[in-house]
């Protein structure tokens, strides 16, 4: 193995538990994946209250990551609305009317720091559900 070579845990999962596409599981396999509606997306969703290009899971260093994507619906994780949060197995991200359970078998029960967490600001987090 090189030098600074990323090694993505295996056993990473979103599974759909609510919405359109309720059932399907994606199963993370690279460093930075995007969720959306449009065909270049890693994980394709048919919600049409979830964005194009909506948010994107990323591996950094000892965890995964959530990051919106400037949703036009925004990006939640356990209910309250972020730019950024990091993810531990067992929560639930809703985007649009989709509701994906992040699943990481494996994880490392370390506390992951709070302080990297972007919540969204107050006057923008109660966007309205519209179609784009």
């Amino acid at each position: 193995m090189e030098s600074g070579e990323i090694i993505i845990p295996k056993g990473v999962t979103l599974e759909i538990i609510s919405g359109v596409d309720k059932g399907k599981i994606f199963t993370v396999t690279g460093k930075t994946m995007t969720i959306g509606r449009a065909a270049e997306c890693d994980f394709q969703l048919s919600d049409k209250h979830v964005s194009n290009n909506h948010c994107q899971i990323v591996f950094r260093r000892d965890h995964f990551t959530a990051i919106d994507l400037e949703s036009l619906n925004k990006t939640k994780v356990n209910g309250k609305v972020y730019i950024q949060k990091n993810l531990r197995t067992n929560d639930l991200l809703t985007l649009g009317k989709t509701e994906i359970r992040f699943v990481w078998k494996d994880q490392d029960e370390k506390v992951l720091d709070p302080s990297e967490d972007i919540p969204a600001e107050a006057e923008n987090a109660d966007a309205e559900s519209f179609e784009s």
